[in-house]
């Protein structure tokens, strides 16, 4: 039986391309997931973004979501349909939401809807300052 003071040790160049490999994977995920959310998010479509941009972006589309679900689920509860509480668990933290983002200067987002231009955002591309990874 090998015990695992039996088995070689890698070598530093070994665990150099181990940790190479596992950095390209994980930006390799991400890259895919932003690339995602950029289709499903109106307004991000085949643009050249940052991830903190489009995180921001993502946030207010489902802020503004979250919000036509809550309003559907009060029309029918108000018209004495039963909803099922499931329905309702992704709206707890609407609240919280609304106030983290009143307040910008403690990280929360813009009292605005509608998702802001970043400083140096240019419209439809990348813009001064911007600090996505082209080479991701």
């Amino acid at each position: 039986m090998v015990t695992v003071d039996d088995r070689p040790r890698l070598t530093e160049e070994e665990k150099k391309q181990n940790h190479i490999q596992s950095e390209h994977k994980r930006r390799t995920q991400i890259r895919n997931g932003l690339e995602a959310v950029s289709k499903i998010v109106p307004g991000c479509e085949n643009l050249q973004r940052s991830e903190g941009v489009l995180l921001h972006k993502l946030v207010e589309f489902m802020a503004v979501h979250m919000e036509e679900r809550q309003k559907m689920i009060e029309e029918l509860e108000s018209l004495g349909e039963e909803v099922d509480p499931q329905m309702k668990a992704c709206l707890r933290n609407l609240d919280d939401y609304h106030k983290n983002r009143s307040k910008p200067e403690e990280g929360g987002m813009s009292a605005s809807r509608s998702p802001t231009k970043e400083p140096g955002e240019q419209e439809g591309g990348q813009g001064e300052g911007d600090d996505s990874h082209a080479g991701y």
